[in-house]
């Protein structure tokens, strides 16, 4: 089978490997739609996130879609033909954060496309059953590879505690900044406003209910803000771009006893908080780790209509072009929210 292998900065290799077969409790899944995400550029940029290096080729993808083509020992949950959207997290169910419900925090957790697991840029993985979640025939595998984008942007509402009365306010809007904005809409907040530089970006806001749009490279925004709230600042900020200003900016445009939920990738290993700032209003933080419990949450979201995962879909490759989704996704050029690696037809 094909297998894409990151094997340093920029350096994507094609490899002709063996097809996995499942173990007792997996599925092998023909991977389809394989989204690439801000920490897949990361790694294909810089070789690493944070303090998370590529230490060997890996490969690297892990918001997936396919379809079941072989079941292991014991799986009867899921059928042959069955499409699913990959669950990329795989917690160990038996240390105290797992058995308290919270299998997104599992010390250690192996993570697809985070050295040393190998991701989903190749035609066949193995994943256990569990985590392979059947999705309708309904929703294509663009839109199910989006599912994963998608629950970490409800899973960050439920963090945020939001109130239907409440201002919020979503810096950056790629597809997870999105996500929040259709999350945080379907849960019936009333006032949301999105910060994005890009255009089309803002333009896709719009149309997914965001109530206004700010061009910060066009306004003062703390003033634009207030502007906004009449005066007082967001009760909610959600910081989706893992930029160092955009991290400050969340702090200047949040109210006093402001809430804020971090949930970009910063390119470094630093969320750059202004103390005075923060200490002064008392601001309450939650930063987000990926998702937990929220991937059939977010199926219903969309296979119901009320969330559109299509749009975020707005670039196509073949697996033979990874690195041009990769640039293209570094870029932000052309209207790009995410761009889509089609392993196969």
């Amino acid at each position: 089978m094909r297998s894409t292998r990151l094997h340093g900065p920029r350096d994507l290799r094609m490899h002709d490997e063996p097809v996995p077969q499942p173990c007792a409790g997996e599925v092998q899944i023909q991977i389809k739609s394989v989204g690439i995400c801000a920490s897949d550029l990361h790694y294909y940029r810089d070789g690493r996130i944070g303090s998370t290096l590529l230490t060997q080729p890996t490969v690297i993808g892990h918001e997936a879609s396919g379809v079941i083509t072989a079941l292991g020992d014991g799986v009867d949950s899921l059928q042959v033909g069955d499409r699913v959207a990959i669950e990329p997290a795989k917690p160990c169910m038996e240390c105290e954060y797992c058995k308290q419900g919270f299998y997104n925090v599992c010390p250690g957790i192996p993570f697809f496309g985070t050295p040393p697991t190998d991701g989903c840029l190749r035609d066949y993985i193995t994943w256990p059953a569990s985590l392979a979640v059947k999705v309708p025939n309904a929703l294509n595998f663009d839109e199910a590879a989006m599912i994963e984008p998608l629950a970490v942007g409800v899973y960050a509402v439920e963090l945020g505690h939001l109130q239907s009365n409440e201002d919020v306010v979503i810096i950056g809007a790629g597809a997870i900044g999105l996500s929040v904005l259709q999350a945080a809409v379907a849960a019936g907040v009333l006032r949301v406003f999105v910060v994005e530089p890009i255009a089309a970006r803002r333009e896709a806001a719009l149309k997914l209910g965001a109530v206004e749009v700010i061009d910060p490279g066009a306004c003062e925004l703390e003033e634009e803000v207030r502007r906004l709230t009449d005066g007082r600042g967001a009760d909610v900020v959600f910081e989706c771009a893992g930029e160092e200003e955009t991290v400050r900016d969340a702090c200047r445009v949040a109210r006093v006893m402001g809430r804020l939920v971090i949930v970009g990738i910063p390119d470094g290993d630093d969320y750059p908080f202004e103390a005075s700032c923060a200490r002064r209003k008392q601001l309450s933080a939650v930063f987000v780790r990926r998702s937990n419990l929220t991937t059939k949450k977010s199926i219903e979201l969309v296979e119901q209509g009320n969330v559109d995962a299509a749009c975020y879909a707005t670039h196509h490759f073949p697996l033979e072009e990874v690195a041009d989704a990769m640039e293209l996704g570094i870029s932000r050029n052309d209207g790009v929210i995410r761009t889509i690696v089609a392993v196969s037809d």
